[in-house]
Parts: C-alpha cells; sequence; structure tokens
C-alpha cells in the first residue's frame, strides 16, 4: 500500500478534483465523529464498523493511498464514507450520552439545535479553542469562549502578581517585627 500526503497541494487539488473534495469534507466528518466515538460507550458496534475503512481515511485527513485514489475515481469510496457518516449521525441522533458532547451556540442561545464539529454545512469551529457555532452565528474574529478564557488568564495573571507583590511588601515587615522582638528580648 503507497500512501500519498496531500498537505502540500491540498487547496488546488481538492478545488480541482470534485470527487476528491466531497471525500475529504465526509472524511472531516468522519474524523470529528470517531473521536466523539471513542469516548461513548454505547458505540462500540459503531466504531468497529469505522475499521472496515483503513484507519488513515478517519485518522489523517490529508493522507491517501493509490487505492483510495482509484476509488475515488470510480466514484466507490465516497459512498462507502457516506454510508459511515449517516451511520454516526444516526447514533449521535439517538445518543444520550453523545447529544450531551454538542455544542450550544453562544451566540444564538438556542438550546434546541444542538451542534456538533461534523455537521460542516451548519457548523463552524474557532481554530483556537475548537468550540462549535452556527455558521450564520459566528462572526469573524470573535469567538465568545476565547474571550472569556483570555478574560480568565488575564485575571489570574493579575490576581498571582497582586499575590506576588503582597508578599514581597510582607517581608520586610515581618523582619522588622522580628528585630524588634529580638532586641526586646535582649
Amino acid at each position: 500500500m503507497i500512501l500519498s500526503s496531500t498537505a502540500g497541494h491540498k487547496q488546488s487539488l481538492y478545488r480541482k478534483v470534485k470527487l476528491l473534495n466531497q471525500v475529504r469534507l465526509l472524511r472531516v466528518q468522519l474524523c470529528h465523529m470517531k473521536n466523539m466515538f471513542k469516548t461513548c460507550r454505547l458505540a462500540k458496534e459503531l466504531l468497529d464498523s469505522f475499521d472496515t475503512v483503513p484507519g488513515h481515511l478517519t485518522e489523517d485527513l490529508h493522507l491517501y493511498s493509490l487505492n483510495d485514489l482509484t476509488a475515488t475515481r470510480k466514484g466507490e469510496l465516497g459512498p462507502r464514507l457516506a454510508e459511515l457518516t449517516r451511520a454516526g449521525a444516526a447514533h449521535v441522533e439517538r445518543c444520550m450520552l453523545c447529544q450531551a458532547k454538542g455544542f450550544i451556540c453562544e451566540f444564538c442561545q438556542n438550546e434546541d439545535d444542538i451542534i456538533f464539529p461534523f455537521e460542516l454545512h451548519k457548523c463552524r469551529t474557532c481554530e483556537e479553542c475548537k468550540a462549535c457555532y452556527h455558521k450564520a452565528c459566528f462572526k469573524s474574529g470573535s469567538c465568545p469562549r476565547c474571550e472569556r478564557l483570555q478574560a480568565r488568564r488575564e485575571a489570574l495573571a493579575r490576581q498571582s502578581l497582586e499575590s506576588y507583590l503582597s508578599d514581597y511588601e510582607e517581608e520586610p515587615a515581618e523582619a522588622l517585627a522580628l528585630k524588634a522582638a529580638v532586641l526586646e528580648a535582649t
């Protein structure tokens, strides 16, 4: 089995070869699903079905064997991956454990529409923190979770600095008190 990475040429190659781009999108979805199913005790059988395709198809998004490229060209690989994607989506829809791993969009706060990273048609994932938002709601460069985490880091840094400075200020006073106690005792 010869494997080839498309990482260096990916954008232009995927733009030119529509079937390959469709396979890539399915692989992205399967990668997200597989990561979710690894932590779901009810998805053992489904994970076994994911193992019917070569591991690199669901783990390394830009790695293809010659067989993968041939099967893509013949129109065979896409339908196999689409079937796994449908099975995965059906599991998530009916599994309480997987539903609990979904996201509520922090922009619109719609609790009736739980979103998942594999829902590429309606979900946008923050590159930094991996939180999910509706594509329509996401504002470029403005991730609420990243902003919240940054504010928390800054507050902790300020608190740590203030604590350090107060410890430093207390040392001379403690030294003076100890010196006075020693002088008084003599």
